[in-house]
């Protein structure tokens, strides 16, 4: 008589290397499930502005010192830092290009037309006006948000010394 040992007790009994082999799949699906919903949360995760490789550019200025503008490119960090996904790539403070800007939205809010910038100039006066030029790149791109003017103010009556967002647009 030969005993089947695969039959024994009426029930299905696999061989040992066959049970290991399906333990061994069962944790690399398992390995590779979590993996792939840690990748997919890194990537789909909103990260922080990044400013790691920004190229900054500074024109020669009559109104403001080196400091000045560096607080300028700060405060445009700050202002963008809700800004999720999305990389600066390059921030401009050109000072002739700014005054030109500077004069038109003062003539913009001069016309009616409600400019904070113009605003804000006529209230705190030019000295302190600059246009910032910053060009970014979002990954999730919408329409013409790479490139942006913000339109900042270092307020000169108050004491503080701080650029402030006045305004910003697409351009």
């Amino acid at each position: 008589m030969i005993i089947d040992n695969r039959y024994r007790g009426g029930g299905n009994v696999e061989s040992h290397s066959a049970h290991s082999w399906k333990r061994l799949t069962k944790a690399i699906v398992a390995v590779v499930v979590v993996a792939a919903v840690t990748v997919g949360m890194w990537w789909l995760w909103p990260k922080p502005l990044d400013t790691s490789h920004t190229k900054v550019e500074i024109s020669a200025s009559s109104k403001f010192t080196d400091a000045q503008l560096d607080d300028l490119v700060q405060a445009s960090y700050r202002a963008n830092a809700g800004m999720k996904n999305c990389s600066v790539d390059k921030v401009k403070y050109d000072e002739r290009q700014s005054e030109k800007i500077v004069d038109m939205e003062i003539d913009s809010y001069d016309e009616g037309h409600g400019s904070a910038l113009g605003r804000a100039v006529r209230e705190h006066g030019r000295s302190g006006a600059a246009v910032l030029f910053v060009d970014m790149t979002c990954q999730e791109h919408v329409d013409d948000e790479d490139h942006v003017e913000w339109y900042m103010l270092l307020p000169q009556d108050d004491g503080t010394k701080t650029w402030v967002l006045q305004d910003w647009g697409n351009g």
